[in-house]
């Protein structure tokens, strides 16, 4: 049984690890020089206006919602991939979940989308629960007879509820579904990224263990531990001390370097 839950909880943590891994690909983006604080901040303020705007175009978008969703997203990595801006001059990530709003509220079905805003939302912004949101409104529009791979987000989903949250009925309840919908995409006939049945397996043998009164403290504290290593703005150390500071935790300086330690 221990060895059971050691396992649940290393494949959660596996597949918050592999979306973090994908997200270090567009840092190679990052541009090198011609850039002041001013001119990063001024263009992080216009930014948000114009996503702010693009999400109030109405909800047919003219006939050109998947062009908008696409153009979100190519902008979004040029956003992530931005180094200089985000880590030198501390603006942060705070805009990812503006662009997922618009992405997935304009393609629902841009499934490949959905396992770079996971670590974006939820690791590098420190906003979880707006993750969540996201994927609620996408997952009620997808259809797992009409795309095999959409198990997936369910249990993107669940990792965050688990991880992050502490949140067991509802990860267990993403996860049921994740199986659920896995056990379709195995008939489907396609090579998907995932074996469905292998993620069906898992997904309900980590429903199962989620029955039982678990503590969760540990997943979250290692969860936000991950959240500060990337922080690299004041607003998102303020997220993450919050929510250390419901789990019994605090930040404090130690030889230089912030570190999580009991209250």
């Amino acid at each position: 049984m221990r060895f059971r839950n050691f396992a649940i909880n290393l494949g959660a943590i596996a597949i918050f690890g592999v979306i973090t891994l994908s997200l270090q690909f567009p840092k190679l983006n990052q541009r090198l020089g011609g850039q002041t604080i001013e001119e990063t901040r001024k263009a992080v303020r216009d930014e948000e206006a114009r996503l702010k705007l693009v999400k109030q175009l109405p909800p047919r978008g003219f006939g050109f919602n998947n062009l908008i969703a696409n153009f979100a997203f190519l902008q979004f990595l040029q956003y992530f991939g931005d180094d200089v801006a985000r880590n030198d001059f501390q603006t942060g990530y705070t805009l990812s979940p503006l662009y997922f709003a618009n992405i997935i509220d304009r393609d629902p079905r841009f499934i490949s989308s959905y396992i770079y805003m996971s670590a974006s939302v939820s690791m590098f912004a420190g906003v979880p629960s707006k993750a969540i949101e996201i994927y609620s409104k996408g997952l009620k529009h997808l259809d797992p007879d009409q795309q095999p791979s959409t198990y997936t987000v369910w249990r993107y989903k669940a990792t965050d509820q688990l991880l992050f949250l502490g949140d067991a009925k509802g990860a267990r309840e993403s996860y049921l579904k994740a199986a659920e919908w896995a056990d379709k995409a195995s008939f489907s006939g396609k090579k998907l990224v995932e074996d469905p049945k292998i993620s069906a397996e898992s997904s309900r043998q980590s429903a199962q263990w989620l029955e039982g009164d678990r503590d969760l403290t540990q997943a979250q504290i290692g969860a936000w531990s991950l959240v500060l290593q990337n922080a690299t703005d004041k607003k998102t150390v303020q997220i993450v001390a919050q929510e250390l500071d419901k789990l019994g935790m605090k930040i404090e300086i130690r030889n230089g370097a912030q570190a999580i330690v009991k209250k």
